[in-house]
């Protein structure tokens, strides 16, 4: 009996270890409730106050569909050449050579229309007048049209856009359908078929490069229209009343004057650079359909240290200017602003005499 006594007498005290366990178990599940909770609530705050976009399938892009862009018949009605006209602006001496870049390069795409260059009188030096006679434009003379609100919140560069409504008064010169291009544009493939669209406003839906992205508002550095000397008094008439951003000038009257009534055509007549920007897979699909390349966020032909300077530059001073453009945004762009080079290189080949003698003195005629 001793023995046994002795025996539980030494045996251990019984302990409880779970309680300690199932208390350190409670508090690891407290914290990590609270962690979820803690990051729950910031990826909530974040989606509401970032709402992640809806699928688009330009942000999405997949090449599937190869067929080309345009079916062209072998018969089809179309106005003369004489009734079709390209349109650009010329507003200073910065903008002349690339002006003359594109009109060197619709000649080149065998484009059937006369080339209408619309400047206002005083801003354009003779110089600049005969060298972009020679690169095939008709320079046309036409009167300012002042910014509405006396120009009060525009960007004093934006004050001469609103000039531009002038091109819908080209049925004065006989002009039924016309194609408007920017200056810093250049034409890769003929788009004669743009002529034979029965709408009478036509463009290309713009691209963001912040979270607005791709939208249905159309860039206005490419328009398909009907001149009509109607259609621009009733934009005089509207443009000092109507409700629009001013931030983008002429652009925001456009779309919202034509709001209802363009036609969207494909981004292969505005290829805006920052299209690329935005979704390289869809402009690499899109690249060897190009008819008109849009040198937006960067351009070959003006210092953008500088800004535009109010003379035309020497060919030694603009080639570096198109090196510098190549290098831009980390190289992104050197194929674009290559295509450029190859268009300038091309037109002075060709018209290097004339160019010297617009420079020295001479003039070519009117």
């Amino acid at each position: 009996m001793a023995f046994f006594s002795r025996k539980h007498a030494y045996s251990p005290l019984p302990t409880n270890n779970g309680q300690p366990r199932l208390r350190n178990h409670r508090w690891l599940a407290v914290m990590f409730a609270g962690f979820a909770a803690f990051f729950g609530t910031l990826w909530i705050g974040h989606r509401l106050l970032f709402p992640e976009p809806p699928f688009s399938p330009l942000n999405n892009f997949q090449y599937l569909n190869p067929p080309p862009l345009v079916h062209i018949p072998s018969t089809r009605p179309s106005t003369s050449s004489e009734k079709r006209a390209i349109v650009s602006t010329l507003y200073s001496d910065s903008y002349v050579i690339g002006v003359a870049v594109l009109g060197h390069s619709i000649r080149k795409s065998n484009v059937t229309a006369r080339l209408l260059l619309p400047y206002l009188d005083g801003r354009i030096s003779d110089e600049a007048l005969c060298v972009v006679r020679t690169a095939g434009w008709e320079p046309i003379v036409v009167p300012f049209i002042p910014p509405p609100h006396n120009g009060k919140g525009i960007y004093y560069r934006f004050h001469d856009q609103y000039t531009k409504l002038n091109i819908w008064g080209l049925d004065k010169m006989g002009v039924e359908q016309a194609i408007y291009l920017d200056a810093d544009t250049l034409v890769r493939r003929n788009f004669d078929e743009l002529f034979d669209i029965p709408f009478n406003f036509a463009a290309v839906p713009d691209i963001y490069g912040d979270r607005r992205g791709f939208t249905v508002n159309f860039n206005a550095g490419v328009l398909v229209f009907r001149p009509s000397t109607e259609v621009l008094n009733v934009m005089k008439e509207k443009i000092e009343t109507a409700t629009f951003p001013l931030d983008q000038a002429e652009q925001s009257f456009l779309n919202l004057f034509f709001a209802a009534n363009v036609l969207r055509l494909p981004y292969a007549y505005n290829a805006n650079l920052a299209l690329k920007k935005s979704s390289p897979a869809l402009w690499a699909g899109m690249k060897d359909e190009i008819r008109i390349v849009h040198y937006t966020l960067t351009k070959p032909f003006v210092d953008e240290h500088r800004g535009d300077t109010p003379r035309l530059l020497g060919e030694e001073e603009q080639r570096r200017l198109i090196d510098r453009a190549a290098e831009q945004r980390d190289g992104l762009f050197a194929e674009e602003v290559g295509w450029w080079r190859e268009a300038y290189n091309q037109m002075m080949a060709d018209e290097r005499g004339k160019m010297e003698a617009c420079r020295g003195g001479e003039r070519i005629a009117k």
